[in-house]
């Protein structure tokens, strides 16, 4: 019975429930089917979308590393820079100074002297020889004329006849000598000292050593090249620049002696550079020479009249006079001044050229000419 009315409630609940639409059962199954599509492409996309996110962050990593090395690498260099020009300002300023140390000690001045070396001292207390100077000023000071003694005196007239053997004197004894070799102003003697004690003993004070060479080589370098001895000093000034910074003094020496170089290189050979390069020396040196004894204004001179002479060639006589003139202005010469006359007279009348006679036409049939006939004298 129970079955019964199981079976009857079953069947109304089938006749309630309305058929469904085959129509909307096909689209349900499309909706169905793409939903499950799309979230397959979604489920796909995500994968894709998780690794350019990695790969973003790992590219925005790199540019942070390379604008951080760059930011280092651009202080260092930076604070590397600061460093090197306020090292050069300083050297500048210690030139400037030794400069003036010096002309204040020719001219007497030794508490000028003396406030500029400790100057120098306080801003670069190894600076080579510094230390030296203020010693010797200090002695000036305390002595204005010292005398030196005679076992000096017998040490330096020995020194003079060095021989190759090698120098069994203390260290001790050979840097006093070095030190009243300076004091003296003796520098091919100091220097020989120097050299002697650097083969003995090369360690020996070398700080205090360096200094004494600095102040020889320099005042040497400067005592040659006036003396004409162009290259030696060049070279004494250019191994004193590599123990410290030379003066404007020293500078100016060198920078002579290698324009009056240059000069002479060009003789013989390019006559405008010479004479481009002695009109300079001329106007601002013109005694200086080199071991020649060819002084500066004479090798304008001569400049001069050799750069004429190749105008003159050709053919430019008021060009090659100018430079002819302004040779004698220099100098006179007998010879120079003939041929400055004749430049001069061919500026202002210029030489014309033969011309040559015509030559005659062998085929051509000559012309007859009218000769004047004499009259037979009249009989009486």
């Amino acid at each position: 019975m129970e079955d019964f009315e199981n079976k009857n409630e079953i069947t109304s609940n089938d006749e309630i429930t309305p058929t469904s639409n085959p129509e909307e059962e096909f689209s349900e199954g499309l909706n169905s089917s793409s939903g499950s599509e799309t979230e397959t492409n979604v489920s796909k996309t995500e994968p894709k979308k998780e690794k350019r996110g990695k790969w973003g962050w790992i590219l925005l990593l790199v540019c942070l590393l390379i604008i951080g090395l760059s930011i280092f690498f651009g202080y260092r260099n930076g604070v590397k820079r600061r460093i090197q020009n306020e090292r050069s300002m300083l050297m500048d300023q210690i030139s400037v100074q030794l400069d003036w140390v010096y002309k204040d000690m020719d001219a007497g001045r030794y508490e000028n002297a003396k406030t500029r070396l400790e100057y120098i001292i306080d801003k670069y207390p190894n600076f080579p020889g510094a230390a030296d100077l203020l010693v010797q000023v200090m002695m000036k000071l305390d002595a204005p004329t010292p005398v030196p003694t005679p076992e000096m005196i017998a040490e330096v007239t020995i020194e003079p006849e060095i021989t190759p053997t090698p120098d069994t004197r203390a260290a001790e004894d050979i840097f006093n000598q070095i030190a009243q070799n300076i004091a003296n102003q003796d520098w091919d003697l100091a220097i020989q000292n120097i050299h002697a004690l650097k083969e003995t003993n090369y360690d020996y004070r070398t700080v205090d050593v360096d200094g004494f060479y600095f102040i020889a080589l320099r005042n040497r370098g400067i005592q040659r090249i006036w003396a004409g001895e162009l290259e030696q000093g060049m070279y004494d000034l250019a191994v004193a620049g590599q123990l410290g910074a030379i003066d404007s003094a020293a500078a100016g020496a060198k920078s002579w002696g290698e324009m009056y170089l240059t000069g002479a290189s060009y003789w013989d050979v390019n006559w405008a550079g010479a004479v481009d390069i002695f009109s300079q020396l001329y106007a601002q040196m013109p005694y200086f020479s080199d071991s020649t004894g060819m002084t500066s204004a004479e090798r304008y001179r001569i400049a001069l009249y050799r750069l004429g002479d190749q105008f003159a060639t050709n053919g430019d006589y008021c060009t090659a006079s100018s430079y002819y003139k302004k040779s004698l202005e220099i100098g006179m010469n007998a010879d120079i001044q003939v041929t400055a006359t004749w430049l001069e007279e061919s500026c202002a009348n210029p030489p014309t050229t033969e011309t040559p006679e015509p030559t005659l036409d062998p085929n051509a049939t000559p012309q007859p000419t009218q000769e004047a006939t004499e009259e037979p004298p009249l009989e009486p």
